[in-house]
């Protein structure tokens, strides 16, 4: 009798495990689903009747939200300055389930100069349309993805701006992103955060001549021939300025790949800064400046990444600037890398342009445009494999961004003069987005040209753990500058949307789970029974995968944290019953209990099927530095079946100091 009522009790605390495991499973599969839950109040609005004086093109293929037309009409109403609109979307698949949203900047000429960004749904006045005849722009009411949708935006945004620029910074934008998600389009998903199907939109690219510009207005007149033959016959001389010291072979190289690929035909002049080089490796310089012909500026002094720049701006004759590390490699095959660099740096409302950059002998991406997130400026896209296309092409087209790096960089002298230089105050870090800070402050747009392609020699292993606790201050105390002198882009980039994450590396949704978030800590409490080991099973397995000091973000920040991440499961049984735990065994005794937050980990899945419910095998925990006393720590699991109360213990091999 005891028997069957345990067993009754034990199958009846099983489907609450079970329910609560397939709950958190369903959660933590969709993170676009948890960021719409919260976000989409919206659609229980009012709102007015729907505007006749607003036309909307929304796509055939998509479904239109059913307040779409009221929320348009109230956004043109409390902004009545706008007068074209954009909306975010996403996909649907055949399921039902929505996915893959398509979150848009803020309005970004050189983007849709390359491609139509503005997607399947946008609104547009009709004061915009009425000295148009009808058939200019009816058809593309519910076809918003053909050439003619695009060249047609491309003169309804040149109307609009009337051949001015519209400032980068202006808060009264005549054309702006709705920043809601209006239309879902059919269409399956993609694994990785690669882009489904790009043909048209690259298509589309290659016919308008990749954002070619021409003119001063940012719209109709943003397409022009391809950069082929002969450079211009009024193309001005580029001062090209490099930073180096003691780096004679690294600069070769540079030097070297520069002449080798750079069209003979245009006009330009390197200079190269050394701040203070050995004697020997000066004397290697020198050589080298018989060999490349550029003019040599030998000034010691302590590094000062702006001064150097500067300091070679100030001594060079270029009408146009291109900053250069001395660690770039130009592998350009058709000689017009840099004309491609002048072509957007020549356009009154563009500031700083850069490329994109892959580490060496691999199509791993190092940088793809400066994005600043909530966390401060990133480059998104790090170490991505840049044979896939990403968010749109976000490393394929043209693009806006609040800032590139000074690794490559052109911008016209008299905006470089405008904007002050580099800023001297930060001489090793942000130097170079606070320059494109600057730019944007005095109303110009920084641009990405994905279609210039250069080698930074980097280290692929460089990284923050390689920064001592000194320099990793500093790295902070620059960040803070940066903010303290652009206080209005602390946590904002208006080329990337806050409907998308601020701390991640690719494009995702702004929803954090409780293991994602930086600033969640986990409990820890004294262990006050000695080591279990009595209940060590080989059973449970583990692995441990990341241990290490996650430094703060910030100099205001608490106390930095360290971070544990890996998996575990019991072999042959049902995993949903298991309630984990870590125990950290320290070196003189102390043993602490830690909680752990529980991680969706479909690709442990993939690899166990023999295995029962071990999609939730992950686990992640965050523990402040103050929490434990100083000591070496082993770290163990302790699981807990939460059915029959059997406890298993496993010891790892791991350790880590504090």
């Amino acid at each position: 009798m005891v028997s069957q009522i345990k067993k009754k009790i034990q199958h009846k605390l099983h489907t609450i495990c079970y329910g609560k495991y397939r709950k958190e499973i369903r959660r933590q599969e969709d993170s676009y689903r948890q960021w719409y839950l919260l976000h989409e109040d919206w659609k229980r609005e009012k709102y007015p009747a729907p505007d006749p004086d607003i036309f909307l093109f929304a796509d055939r293929a998509g479904r239109v939200e059913e307040k779409a037309a009221g929320l348009v009409t109230a956004f043109f109403r409390a902004h009545p300055w706008v007068r074209i609109a954009y909306g975010d979307e996403d996909c649907v698949d055949r399921a039902g389930r929505r996915h893959s949203p398509w979150f848009k900047p803020q309005w970004s000429p050189d983007t849709l100069a390359s491609f139509n960004y503005f997607g399947h749904f946008f609104a547009v006045h009709k004061s915009v349309l009425e000295d148009m005849a009808p058939e200019q722009w009816q058809p593309y009411l519910s076809d918003t993805q053909s050439r003619g949708c695009h060249k047609l935006l491309q003169t309804l945004t040149e109307k609009v701006t009337a051949g001015e620029w519209i400032r980068a910074d202006g808060a009264q934008k005549a054309i702006a992103s709705l920043g809601k998600v209006l239309i879902h389009m059919p269409g399956e998903e993609q694994e990785g955060g690669v882009d489904s199907d790009e043909t048209e939109a690259l298509r589309q690219t290659a016919e308008s001549g990749y954002g070619r510009t021409a003119g001063a207005g940012q719209g109709a007149a943003l397409c022009s021939e391809e950069t082929t033959g002969q450079p211009q016959s009024d193309s001005p001389v580029i001062s090209v300025i490099i930073p180096s010291k003691d780096n004679p072979h690294v600069l070769e190289v540079c030097l070297s790949s520069l002449r080798a690929h750079t069209h003979p035909g245009l006009p330009y002049e390197i200079v190269v800064v050394d701040n203070g080089s050995s004697e020997e490796n000066r004397a290697k310089v020198q050589t080298l400046c018989g060999r490349y012909d550029f003019r040599y500026l030998y000034e010691p002094m302590p590094f000062n990444f702006s001064r150097m720049c500067n300091l070679g701006a100030e001594k060079s004759n270029g009408a146009f600037l291109l900053l250069l590390n001395d660690d770039m490699e130009i592998t350009d095959t058709d000689f017009h890398w840099m004309e491609k660099l002048l072509e957007k740096a020549r356009l009154p409302h563009v500031g700083a342009v850069g490329a994109k950059l892959l580490y060496p002998d691999t199509d791993l991406i190092q940088h793809a445009g400066i994005t600043n997130l909530k966390v401060g400026p990133a480059h998104k896209l790090m170490k991505m494999h840049d044979e896939n296309s990403y968010y749109h092409g976000q490393n394929r087209h043209v693009y806006d961004m609040i800032g590139v790096t000074a690794a490559c960089l052109m911008v016209d002298r008299r905006k470089y003069e405008e904007a002050g230089g580099l800023y001297e105050g930060m001489a090793v870090s942000y130097n170079d987005v606070e320059f494109c800070f600057a730019l944007y402050e005095l109303g110009y747009y920084n641009v990405l040209r994905n279609d210039v392609v250069l080698y930074h020699h980097e280290s692929l292993s460089r990284g923050d753990d390689n920064l001592s606790d000194e320099k990793w201050k500093r790295l902070l105390q620059e960040k803070e500058i940066l903010y303290e002198r652009h206080p209005s882009l602390r946590g904002y980039d208006p080329f990337y949307s806050r409907n998308l994450a601020g701390i991640s590396n690719i494009y995702n949704p702004d929803f954090c789970y409780e293991f994602e978030k930086m600033d969640h800590y986990v409990r820890v409490k004294r262990y006050k029974k000695p080591e279990p080991l009595q209940w060590s099973n080989e059973c449970l397995i583990v692995n441990v995968e990341h241990y290490r000091l996650e430094r703060r973000l910030e100099i205001t920040d608490r106390d930095e944290v360290y971070w544990i991440e890996g998996w575990s499961y019991v072999f042959g049984m049902d995993n949903c019953r298991y309630q984990r735990s870590l125990l950290l065994h320290g070196s003189r005794g102390g043993i602490y209990e830690v909680q752990v937050l529980t991680r969706y980990r479909k690709d442990v899945a993939a690899v166990l099927p023999g295995q029962i419910n071990v999609e939730l095998a992950g686990f992640v925990c965050r523990i402040p530095k103050q929490a434990l006393p100083e000591d070496t720590y082993g770290i163990s699991v302790l699981a807990r079946d939460r059915c029959s109360g059997q406890r298993l213990y496993r010891r790892t091999e791991h350790s880590f100091v504090i």
